[in-house]
């Protein structure tokens, strides 16, 4: 895994949200806090030295996600969480454990994000509010999108949406097409799949905006060559060529 420059490690599947891409499946373990540190120690070993905690939602996760965080940072790594912002805990923004938080926004359109992300109220002002709020400590931000027959022809205007949030606050941009998998993915992909070459054209069409952060064409989330994910099965980590196996 000499390539390998980011480790997620998943710590649960469970989410207090449902979105309708969603790639997450139900059969692996919510690990418990020991068993997480394992998981670190052992990307660590594989020379990682960043990772970022997902799941399901690294929030939900019932043994302290900021503890981890703080023991990820005291073995020397650079920490992100990807997560919904629905749970976060009060003064989120001012954690020093947290390097930068993974956040998702599928559109710039509100009715059509929350069309994608289904949260009570709406999940879309969530996010916005958490984004104000990490701007203004000048935390490190990288935005995630997952690029569905929905909004595929909005990302223009995300890429507009993002430019004038940035001043210096994005990390990177990461475009995720859509993939029939996990417990959102594999019901609505006659729905939501777009086809590769739209997909494609559409994350050109951002790249040659020269935008101020780095916009990445992500085409499959669980096959990439500086990205893999972690997670236990049955007491035995997984790597994401391994899932189910």
């Amino acid at each position: 895994m000499n390539d390998i420059k980011v480790a997620v490690i998943m710590p649960l599947s469970g989410c207090n949200m449902f979105c309708n891409f969603c790639v997450t499946d139900d059969d692996f373990d919510c690990v418990s806090f020991e068993q997480a540190v394992s998981m670190l120690k052992y990307v660590g070993e594989l020379g990682i030295k960043n990772v970022v905690f997902g799941g399901g939602e690294p929030f939900f996760w019932p043994h302290n996600i900021i503890r981890l965080c703080e023991k990820a940072k005291e073995l020397g790594f650079i920490v992100q969480t990807g997560t919904n912002a629905t749970k976060l805990p009060q003064g989120y923004e001012k954690l020093p454990c947290i390097d930068r938080f993974v956040i998702p926004v599928e559109s710039a359109d509100e009715k059509i994000h929350n069309s994608m992300r289904f949260f009570p109220n709406g999940h879309y002002s969530v996010v916005m509010d958490c984004l104000k709020r990490l701007r203004a400590k000048a935390k490190a931000v990288t935005v995630s999108t997952v690029v569905t027959n929905s909004n595929i022809a909005g990302l223009e205007g995300l890429a507009d949406f993002l430019r004038g949030y940035d001043d210096g606050h994005i990390h990177a941009w990461h475009l995720y097409r859509f993939i029939p998998k996990g417990r959102g993915g594999l019901m609505n992909a006659a729905e939501l799949a777009p086809a590769f070459d739209a997909y494609a054209s559409a994350c050109e069409n951002i790249k040659a905006m020269d935008l101020p952060f780095h916009v990445f064409k992500r085409a499959d989330m669980y096959n990439s060559k500086t990205v893999e994910f972690f997670r236990m099965e049955k007491g035995i980590i997984r790597t994401s060529a391994e899932f189910s196996k």
